[in-house]
């Protein structure tokens, strides 16, 4: 179990102090990515620094079934050509693993931590995966918009198939269109988080069908989203329980 307050390197003049339920998003000031669960917070109120608890828990090498050597840690991204996570295939700005070969692989430390296997109910179970087997239901590809294979999680029987960028992309482009805050009432946030995920515009139906067996599974992968989303960013609890309940009763 991690340390309830710390003092980290990247922010040696003050303490942190671990946030077990962050009232709002946050922007990590280790890999530079965005957060909804648990992290490390500055304890001087106004100064904004926080880390996710990966981050500030980064050991100095790390293993993992994907790589085939050892991963070192690195508080700064390489220098020279932009340089993209292989696991999710967003822009590497701070914290990085990178493996020692010629041309090395670069991946964020929340990335790696990432479960194997996720549990998204009613017996589906989706497993982490190093590439896709077949096109990712967001983005109809089995590469990512950098041109990466980038890792996925895919269902037992293959038919719900996403890439971890394409579910990441789809949460960052809310969050840059102010849909996380907590401005108003807590109805109004949760109106506008449901409006976040119109089944028109983020899942598409299986070969566009409109019937009542296609809606079965459409509101399937929208469960399997919702589960891949508290992978990649902790758990965002409110927002997560809000969706479920909503893909249940419609």
């Amino acid at each position: 179990m991690g340390l309830t307050r710390i003092k980290h390197p990247s922010h040696s003049h003050h303490y942190l102090c671990l946030l077990k339920l962050p009232q709002e998003p946050y922007w990590c000031n280790g890999c530079m990515g965005l957060g909804f669960g648990p992290c490390y917070e500055c304890e001087h109120e106004g100064c904004g620094f926080y880390l996710h608890e990966e981050c500030a828990n980064a050991a100095p090498s790390i293993s993992h079934p994907f790589s085939k050597c050892s991963l070192k840690f690195h508080y700064n991204a390489p220098q020279g050509d932009e340089r993209y996570c292989d696991a999710c295939g967003e822009d590497v700005l701070g914290f990085v693993y990178q493996c020692s070969h010629k041309h090395p692989h670069d991946y964020h430390p929340r990335c790696l931590k990432l479960p194997r296997t996720l549990t998204a109910g009613d017996g589906l179970i989706l497993e982490l995966r190093k590439k896709l087997p077949s096109k990712c239901l967001r983005c109809g590809s089995k590469e990512t918009s950098n041109r990466i294979q980038g890792w996925c999680y895919v269902s037992s029987s293959d038919r719900y198939c996403y890439h971890i960028a394409c579910v990441k992309d789809m949460i960052l482009e809310k969050w840059r269109k102010g849909y996380f805050t907590q401005d108003g009432d807590v109805n109004d946030a949760n109106n506008l988080a449901l409006q976040t995920f119109n089944p028109s515009r983020e899942i598409a139906l299986p070969g566009g069908r409109s019937s009542s067996k296609a809606t079965q599974i459409w509101r399937k992968a929208a469960t399997v989203i919702m589960v891949i989303i508290s992978a990649l960013f902790g758990d965002p609890s409110a927002l997560i329980s809000v969706l479920v309940q909503y893909w249940l009763s419609s």
